[in-house]
């Protein structure tokens, strides 16, 4: 999955609109659902001084993320716990703004995500979601390569209709970046990341050809990262 996340240089915008979006402050209670290692809920409490919660299924994930949070001095505002997706170990209403980020949640059905999600949130408050996208239909192969590596990419209309199902209104969707290119198509960048994440087994995953192809789907806007924001 490391192939999949946004690169250093791309990850910065985004989290400007997530925090754009979710009109962020001080006062705002956030829960962020697949946090990986906390790097964007530690920016979040530093930035805005918000109270945040990421929530991951990878318990060395949330063991990363809470060591990142003592060394930063912010253990008080990011917290940090294992947990599922789909089944969130909260009371109904009591964030302010919910975050997914369904790059760090392979396996998940986006549809079960955006409900929990939308049952934590307070009246008034917003769920958004980082979601991959398909922004046309893709051929055989690439659909297949997208789904071993355990995305389920969907249509716009497909985002949409999960919020409105959950019962989120005024929606808002848009490309995660102007002009698409959420996914680094370097190649030997990327085999890099994957041997910083895992060693050889890290760095043959990311030469592999199904990630190769996604680069391309990726490359040529097929396959798109897209935030979607509703309101509860």
């Amino acid at each position: 999955m490391t192939a999949l996340q946004p690169w250093k240089e791309v990850e910065l915008p985004i989290k400007r609109r997530l925090a754009h979006l979710a009109d962020a402050g001080p006062s705002r209670e956030v829960l962020w659902v697949g946090c990986g290692a906390g790097r964007s809920v530690l920016w979040w409490s530093q930035r805005f001084g918000a109270r945040c919660e990421g929530v991951d299924a990878d318990t060395s994930a949330i063991e990363r993320a809470e060591r990142a949070a003592r060394d930063a001095g912010l253990a008080k505002l990011a917290t940090f716990q294992v947990a599922n997706a789909v089944n969130l170990p909260h009371k109904a209403g009591v964030f302010d703004t919910v975050i997914i980020q369904m790059l760090y949640l392979p396996g998940v059905e986006g549809a079960d995500a955006i409900r929990e999600a939308g049952r934590v949130t307070r009246p008034g408050g917003s769920v958004i979601a980082v979601v991959p996208t398909w922004m046309e239909k893709p051929d055989d192969e690439g659909a297949e390569a997208v789904a071993s590596l355990g995305l389920e990419p969907r249509l716009p209309v497909e985002w949409k209709g999960f919020f409105n199902a959950a019962r989120l209104t005024n929606l808002v969707a848009e490309e995660a970046l102007p002009n698409g290119r959420w996914m680094d198509h370097r190649f030997l960048p990327l085999v890099a990341r994957g041997w910083h994440a895992g060693g050889w087994a890290g760095a043959r995953a990311v030469a592999s050809h199904d990630v190769g192809v996604v680069r391309h789907l990726a490359k040529a806007r097929t396959l798109s990262l897209s935030i979607v924001k509703g309101t509860r």
